[in-house]
């Protein structure tokens, strides 16, 4: 079951003015963190998101490499989830043959699917209700994968959870 997706978008640290020409940031993310829900009706809606360093700093842009905090402020319009499983796409942001910036998918081999989201991030059960979620992040298993970010563009974090309820 397919309960909700919520999509990040962020940047690397300094970035060359080239790039800017080439594709500007899009929805400010040269600056701010931004979410969006992809579809209506979801179980979860996001209303708040802050990322932090692991001293609880505020910290963006994001740098996948080094640990960080992800204050996520949601509420659960459904039943208590004891068990989730993430899949994660991730594209990068620029230009294409045509010239036109679009998101483009990084290739992930499916390394990012099926991630266990209690065991990852610590968070379960999610209960019924307003939910505040403290999610310390370390992603240096994924460390193949997050290297190929380095490129001083944005990019985007699609995330989808699914309900393993038993």
């Amino acid at each position: 079951i397919f309960l909700g997706t919520a999509l990040l978008a962020s940047s690397l640290h300094a970035f060359p003015v080239e790039n800017l020409a080439d594709c500007p940031f899009p929805n400010g993310t040269d600056k701010a963190i931004h979410s969006y829900m992809c579809s209506d009706n979801e179980q979860f809606s996001i209303t708040d998101i802050q990322t932090l360093d692991k001293n609880g700093k505020p910290f963006y842009p994001i740098d996948p490499r080094q640990e960080f905090i992800l204050n996520l402020t949601t509420y659960n319009h459904g039943p208590q989830i004891d068990d989730n499983h993430v899949n994660v796409k991730i594209n990068q942001y620029k230009a294409g043959w045509s010239g036109d910036c679009s998101w483009t998918s990084i290739p992930t081999f499916g390394l990012l699917n099926g991630i266990d989201g209690c065991q990852f991030a610590h968070n379960c059960p999610l209960t019924s209700g307003p939910l505040f979620l403290i999610l310390p992040l370390d992603l240096s298993q994924f460390s193949a994968i997050i290297n190929m970010l380095a490129a001083y563009k944005p990019y985007e974090l699609e995330i989808r959870m699914f309900n393993y309820n038993a």
